[in-house]
């Protein structure tokens, strides 16, 4: 039978291309069925023999009896509907076709009884009989097509062996195109779900072979290659734990969006590629936004390095808490003029682009003399490792001067608070990247004991009127933080993004060590816990964001390979130049301690020391002269 299908469908394949010559055929087909039924009715009606009274009036009957259905089920729709994707909708129209032609042909009918001296041209029961066999011939010719479709479609073997996680409205929606797109090469061979009602039931033919804790038993006795995720309104660590399971069993793995299913069609072509965020990522933590708006609404907030990864998202949110004036401070042209124009849709004139290098120290105590901000969050920095192994003096004067010359910016305008964005490279550092931010952070807590002694020496030692001008000067007001983490998932540069470039072009996807570990976060998350930190920090203050537990690189090599459902190799490559084999965000010696904040600790008994000036000014003198070497920063 499926033989005779093919060949009929076949042999139309040339005409898919116009969809007129598609509705023509309907419209022929509907025509003789309509005409068929008509006859069938007549003689049903009268066992075969017609009066003369009713049959001179016959050719009429049938003529109009095509013409008023036709007419009928092109008003309803009929002869647009997508023939493979027939269901309950088409039925509905098909009815509503059927009762409104036959309405008009009784209306008619009365019409011409009332002409005739109430000799009717076609009985009541005539049209009532006709109208149920119309249906039945509209209805059949549809689900005739639909039907063909579908033996078609099951009747393929060799496809990719496709199981659906989750039986609901998305998996049933999702099967259905996929039977309907042969073309796919897909072959569904079953369902999981922990719906305990469904069961063991069918869905369109396709069995629900259990719950998702079944997931390792079904993909071996059913030989499955390929996973399809329908559980859009899922929990995500149901997701993550069911993605991590998948990425074990080495299989590819596509997920559906959230927002698909309700917009009530389901394609194969929605699904996407699993995200690292999906597998790694956790829930938002929760933080006071009360508290953390007070700090932010109404005024004036700079952000260096605005079009970055944190510092981009940093924006975002910022943006939400409805700052008077949001200052983009960008070297980066392109991407700063990208972020401006986002960050417009959101709330217009607000944010305000500033094209500066935070190494132009003159630009930049202009920028600020004219933008005045209350508080400045300072994610400007060089980041990558290797590279910065290359270029130390390059990382000295972004990392280290750069940021040297923002809190002095910020002091001379009277900013509020002040926050370095870090890093857990600065502990314990074995990289000139690492050494430079940490150098970062001594530069800040120098800033915080010398506008503290400031202003000690000048309650102690000046008169109450000249103490004043004193502290204004050193601003002992400024609150300076500094906030570390691990790798943001998707930053530029960085793991993720590198080995998701690998796996477009195939592979390999080249890992440092087998035994390297890094820990990471989602970069909003990461975000929105800076900004809580900012909100709850005092002068001096180091917050480490809790990363959770660091993870195996190896090991998100292979669920990556898995799960995007390329067949690439792992080289292993070595470590590069100054990285480490595991990061740690404390340094030997030093203790973290719970803030009010969760996921957010204080570094408690620091361990290092502030840059005192004079080593500050050597560090400078060296970088002006040229005689700075890798070996004098990393011995600062």
């Amino acid at each position: 039978m499926r033989s005779m299908i093919d060949r009929v469908l076949d042999r139309f394949r040339h005409l898919r291309a116009t969809r007129l010559t598609w509705q023509l055929l309907l419209i022929g087909l509907d025509a003789a069925g309509i005409l068929l039924a008509t006859v069938v009715t007549y003689l049903a009606r009268f066992e075969l023999r017609i009066p003369h009274a009713y049959g001179r009036y016959l050719l009429l009957a049938f003529a109009t009896s095509v013409v008023v259905y036709v007419a009928a089920a092109a008003l309803f729709g009929l002869y647009r509907v997508v023939l493979r994707y027939v269901g309950i909708d088409t039925m509905l129209r098909c009815g509503g076709a059927v009762l409104c032609a036959a309405a008009a042909l009784t209306l008619a009918d009365i019409a011409v009884g009332l002409l005739q001296g109430g000799q009717r041209a076609v009985p009541l029961g005539v049209v009532l009989i006709q109208a149920v066999f119309v249906f039945m011939v509209l209805a059949g010719i549809r689900l005739s097509v639909r039907a063909a479709h579908y033996v078609r479609a099951t009747g393929r073997h060799g496809g990719l062996r496709t199981l659906i996680i989750g039986a609901g409205s998305a998996g049933s929606l999702l099967l259905r195109d996929i039977e309907a797109r042969p073309g796919l090469g897909l072959q569904v061979v079953g369902f999981l779900d922990d719906n305990e009602h469904i069961r063991g039931s069918r869905l369109g033919g396709v069995r629900v072979l259990g719950s998702l804790d079944d997931l390792e038993d079904v993909v071996a006795d059913c030989d499955v290659q390929q996973l399809f995720v329908a559980l859009p309104s899922a929990p995500d660590e149901v997701l993550r734990a069911l993605l991590n399971r998948a990425a074990t069993l080495g299989l590819s793995t596509r997920i559906m969006p959230k927002l698909v299913i309700e917009t009530g069609e389901v394609r194969a072509a929605d699904l996407r590629t699993v995200d690292v965020e999906d597998l790694l990522g956790r829930e938002l933590t929760p933080i006071d936004s009360e508290q953390v708006a007070a700090t932010i609404a109404g005024k004036c907030v700079a952000v260096t390095g605005a079009a970055g990864s944190i510092g981009s998202e940093l924006c975002r949110q910022i943006m939400k808490l409805h700052p008077a004036r949001l200052v983009l401070l960008e070297i980066d042209e392109s991407r700063l003029y990208e972020l401006f124009f986002e960050l417009e849709a959101i709330e217009p004139g607000v944010a305000q682009m500033c094209l500066v290098d935070i190494r132009d120290r003159r630009k930049l105590l202009r920028v600020f003399a004219e933008t005045a901000p209350s508080v400045v969050l300072h994610a400007a920095a060089y980041k990558q490792v290797p590279l910065m192994e290359d270029e130390p003096i390059e990382a000295v004067r972004s990392n280290v001067v750069g940021t040297a010359h923002v809190m002095e910016a910020a002091a001379r305008v009277g900013t509020e608070r002040f926050v370095l964005i870090s890093t857990d490279k600065a502990v314990a550092p074995v990289n000139v990247m690492g050494k430079t931010k940490q150098l970062a952070e001594r530069l800040m807590l120098a800033f915080v004991r010398t506008t503290a002694q400031d202003r000690k020496w000048a309650e102690a030692s000046l008169p109450a009127d000249e103490q004043a001008s004193v502290v204004q000067r050193s601003h002992p007001d400024m609150i300076c933080v500094a906030v570390r983490f691990g790798n943001v998932l998707g930053s530029r540069g960085s793991v993720v993004p590198i080995f998701e470039g690998q796996l477009l072009r195939g592979g390999p996807v080249t890992v440092t060590d087998a035994e390297a570990t890094r820990f990471f976060m989602a970069i909003p998350e990461a975000a929105r816990l800076v900004l809580q930190a900012q909100a709850i920090g005092d002068e001096g203050d180091i917050f480490v964001l809790e990363m959770g537990e660091p993870h195996c690189i190896l090991d998100l090599a292979h669920k990556m390979i898995a799960l995007s459902g390329v067949p690439a190799d792992i080289e292993i490559v070595g470590l590069r130049p100054g990285e480490k084999l595991h990061e740690s965000l404390t340094s030997e010696g030093e203790e973290l301690e719970p803030t009010s904040a969760a996921r957010i600790l204080r570094v408690a008994h620091l361990c290092e020391t502030p840059l005192d000036a004079r080593t500050y000014e050597r560090l400078v003198s060296a970088l002006e002269a040229g005689t700075l070497t890798r070996d004098d920063i990393m011995l600062l």
